[in-house]
């Protein structure tokens, strides 16, 4: 299965409040959920918390979960997409600056504390590796080492780990993602978002040089809510 990930930013003209607003409850609601080869979608509003050393300059992150390629070649073809979801993308979203990356994901511990009701509230790393590293080292470092490290470190409040690597189709013909992994930290409420962000445990992760992967440019972060839109079952596809 595709683990999207979709980074996102204000059109201009448009508040932060605004953009938060007519994502979640417009666009996710009344178009992007409607594509019918998505299984699963989540968004994830970007909250203020102090302790991160550099924040990436988005202001959300959507979730999306699809079959494998071919699903997600024909969900950019369907009425629902082109005539739903991109027609109302100038709504809300500066479409020049969106991101995305499709990923491979790896549940490490625990499992997604959200539900249709209680949001998820995590943060999450998005890792650039080092210029001279091969993308078979650094897939190998960060699936077995630096999980380890995260396991080890005994951060306060972390009640689940999901690691997510870049497609490897990515990187044919000498391409490169914006992004090689993702890590998904996450706690059980804001306040423990909070503490876990603080604790010097975590604080050693945010530094791109920890555990070798990085350069001193090479990890930033964003602290968010995460509310399912469609989920945290798989709707069945294709649809009865």
């Amino acid at each position: 299965m595709i683990h999207q990930h979709i980074l996102a930013a204000p059109r201009p003209g448009l508040s932060e409040a605004e953009f938060q607003d007519y994502w979640r409850f417009v666009h996710a609601l009344k178009f992007a959920r409607k594509i019918p080869q998505i299984r699963k979608y989540k968004v994830n509003s970007k909250i203020d918390i102090p302790g991160q050393i550099r924040k990436i300059e988005y202001s959300g992150i959507a979730e999306i979960w699809l079959d494998n390629e071919e699903a997600q070649a024909a969900s950019i073809k369907t009425p629902e997409f082109l005539d739903g979801a991109l027609h109302d993308e100038p709504n809300w979203a500066a479409s020049w600056q969106t991101i995305g990356l499709d990923t491979d994901a790896h549940e490490t511990m625990g499992d997604d504390p959200s539900d249709g009701e209680f949001p998820e509230y995590k943060i999450m790393l998005f890792h650039k590796k080092k210029r001279d590293m091969s993308v078979e080292n650094f897939r190998k470092l960060y699936l077995n080492d630096y999980v380890k490290m995260i396991q080890a470190a005994n951060i306060p409040n972390l009640v689940r780990i999901l690691n997510c690597l870049s497609k490897e189709r990515l990187y044919e013909g000498g391409g490169a993602p914006p992004f090689d992994a993702v890590t998904h930290l996450s706690a059980n409420s804001m306040l423990e978002l909070k503490s876990m962000v603080a604790s010097p445990e975590l604080q050693a992760f945010l530094d791109p040089e920890h555990g070798g992967l990085s350069e001193w440019w090479g990890v930033v972060t964003m602290t968010v809510r995460s509310e399912w839109v469609l989920g945290p079952e798989a709707r069945p596809y294709p649809l009865n």
